[in-house]
C-alpha cells in the first residue's frame, strides 16, 4: 500500500509539473521566436529604406558594403530583389530562404504588405526565419528586402531552458519522494496495525487487539474503535459459550436423576411397557449426547492456553492405537500412511480431538470396510492429513453441509450421534489456522481432508508420544 500511496501522490505531482511547466516551455519558446522576429523585421524595413534611393537610381551594388558588414556582424542573408522577385543583390552565404515560407514573405512583400510571423521554433523545427520587406517608390513597389535568419542558436536556447525546466521538475519529485516516505510510512502504520489485528481476529483469536500509537487523528480515532469492538465481540462470544456450558452442565444433573428414575420402573413395568420402556431409554442416553457434545463444542471455542509443537505423525499413530479395539470390534482395517515427522502448532489436545472425530465418524460408518490415514505435504507447503472410508459416504452437494452443528444426512436419522463431531474438529482445525473439508473418495466412501500450517522450527526436545504430551 506504501507504493501505491507514494505511486500516487508523484504521479499527482508529476501532473501538477507537467501542466505548469509545458505552457512555460511553450511561452519561452514562442517568445524567443518572437524576439528574432522583432529584431529581424526592424533591421530588414532599415535596410529597405536604404534600398529605395538605390533601386531608383539603378545603383543596387551600392548597398553591398551595407548588407555584407550586416551579413557578417549577424550570420544573416541579405537578400536585394527586384520587382518580378530577380535577385539584384546577395550577401551570399547563410541559409537558403525556405520553401514554403520563403516564397509566401516575397509574395506578400512585394504585394506590398509585411509577411506574416513565421511558426514558433521548436527543436524538431527549426526552419530559417524569412523576413521579406518591400521597398517602396513613393506609393509603388519597387523590389523587396529579404532577411533568412539561422535558428540555431534559438534552438540551443530552447533546449537548454527545457532541460532546466526537467531538472527542476526532477528535483521536485525527488524531494517529494523523499518528503512522502516518512510520511505514508506515519499514515500507513496504525493502517498496517489494524490490518495484523483485524486478520488475527479473523482466525479465531479474539484477544486480537491494535496499538493505537501514532499516526492520523482519524486513524488512531478507527483503532480505538475497533479494539471496543473486538472486546465487544469477545466478552459476548465468551458470555455465549458460558452459557452454553453452564445450560449443558446443569441439564446433566435431572437427566441423570431422570434416567435413574426411568431406569429403576423397568422392574415394575409389565411386560407389554417394555418396549416403550428401552425406547424411553434411548432417548434419554441420546440427549445425554447431544449434551456432552454441546459442552464440548463450548469448550472447543475456548482459548485454553499457549499452542504446542505437535508431531502430526506420530499424534497419528497414537489415536490409531487408541482406536483399534473398536476398529477390530466392527472387522475394520485401519491403514496408515505417513513417513518423517510433520510438526505443527495446536492448542493442548486440539489435534487429539480432532483425530477422535474423525475417526469415530469413519469407524461408524464403515463396518467391515478400510479406514486409511495419510499424513504428507500439501499445498503451499502445509501439512495435509487425509482420513478416508469405503463407506457409503456423501453426495457432493451434501458434503459442504456436513460440518454445519447439529446436522445430520437425511439417511443417518436413525444413526446414533449428535451431528456435532466434524462440527468440533473444523472450529478446533480454524483455531489452529487450518482448514478440514469434506469430500466423497473414489470410488465410494468420504474423505476428510485437514491441511494445517507447517512449523518449520522443530522443536529442540521430543517426546517418544508427541500426541500424548501435547494432551
Amino acid at each position: 500500500m506504501r507504493r501505491r500511496l507514494i505511486a500516487l501522490l508523484l504521479g499527482l505531482v508529476a501532473v501538477v509539473l507537467v501542466a505548469v511547466e509545458v505552457p512555460l516551455a511553450a511561452s519561452y519558446a514562442q517568445s524567443r521566436t518572437q524576439e528574432l522576429l522583432i529584431d529581424r523585421t526592424g533591421d530588414t524595413a532599415r535596410l529597405a529604406r536604404l534600398a529605395a534611393p538605390a533601386l531608383a537610381r539603378g545603383a543596387v551594388q551600392t548597398l553591398e558594403p551595407e548588407v555584407q558588414a550586416y551579413a557578417g556582424l549577424y550570420g544573416v542573408r541579405v537578400e536585394v530583389r527586384g520587382v518580378d522577385g530577380e535577385v539584384l543583390l546577395s550577401s551570399g552565404g547563410g541559409e537558403e530562404p525556405g520553401t514554403d515560407g520563403g516564397s509566401q514573405a516575397l509574395a506578400q512583400a512585394l504585394a506590398g504588405r509585411r509577411s506574416s510571423p513565421p511558426p514558433t521554433v521548436l527543436p524538431w523545427r527549426a526552419a530559417p526565419v524569412t523576413v521579406a520587406e518591400p521597398v517602396l517608390r513613393g506609393s509603388e513597389v519597387a523590389g523587396a528586402v529579404v532577411t533568412v535568419s539561422p535558428t540555431g542558436e534559438l534552438v540551443r536556447d530552447v533546449v537548454l531552458y527545457w532541460a532546466v525546466l526537467a531538472v527542476a521538475g526532477l528535483l521536485v519529485l525527488g524531494l517529494v519522494a523523499v518528503a512522502t516516505w516518512p510520511l505514508s510510512r506515519w499514515i500507513l502504520r496504525p493502517v498496517h496495525r489494524l490490518d495484523d489485528a483485524v486478520h488475527t481476529l479473523t482466525t479465531g483469536d479474539l484477544d486480537a487487539r491494535a496499538e493505537v500509537g501514532h499516526g492520523p487523528p482519524e486513524l488512531r480515532r478507527l483503532i480505538a474503535d475497533f479494539n471496543r469492538m473486538a472486546e465487544a465481540i469477545r466478552t459476548s462470544s465468551a458470555q455465549q459459550r458460558a452459557l452454553v456450558a453452564d445450560v449443558s452442565h446443569q441439564l446433566r444433573n435431572p437427566l441423570t436423576a431422570l434416567q435413574l428414575r426411568v431406569d429403576a420402573l423397568e422392574s415394575g413395568l409389565v411386560p407389554a411397557a417394555r418396549g416403550d420402556h428401552r425406547v424411553a431409554m434411548e432417548e434419554i442416553r441420546r440427549l445425554t449426547q447431544v449434551l456432552d457434545d454441546t459442552l464440548a463444542m463450548a469448550r472447543a471455542q475456548e482459548d485454553r492456553g499457549a499452542p504446542v509443537a505437535v508431531d502430526v505423525g506420530a499424534c497419528v499413530r497414537e489415536r490409531l492405537r487408541v482406536w483399534s479395539d473398536a476398529a477390530e470390534a466392527g472387522g475394520t482395517e485401519m491403514q496408515l500412511s505417513a513417513e518423517g515427522s510433520a510438526w505443527v502448532l495446536t492448542p493442548p489436545g486440539a489435534l487429539d480431538t480432532v483425530l477422535d472425530a474423525v475417526l469415530h465418524n469413519a469407524l461408524r460408518f464403515t463396518p467391515g470396510g478400510t479406514v486409511r490415514v495419510s499424513v504428507g505435504e500439501g499445498p503451499e507447503g502445509r501439512v495435509e492429513l487425509l482420513v478416508a472410508d469405503d463407506g457409503p459416504g456423501l453426495p457432493s452437494e451434501q458434503c459442504a453441509a456436513a460440518t454445519r452443528r447439529f446436522w445430520r444426512g437425511p439417511d443417518q436419522q436413525n444413526v446414533p450421534g449428535s451431528g456435532l463431531g466434524l462440527a468440533i474438529a473444523s472450529t478446533l482445525v480454524e483455531r489452529c489456522g487450518g482448514t478440514l473439508t469434506v469430500r466423497p473418495a473414489a470410488p465410494h466412501g468420504l474423505c476428510v481432508e485437514v491441511r494445517l500450517p507447517r512449523l518449520e522450527a522443530v522443536p529442540a526436545q521430543s517426546s517418544s508420544t508427541p500426541g500424548l504430551a501435547a494432551r
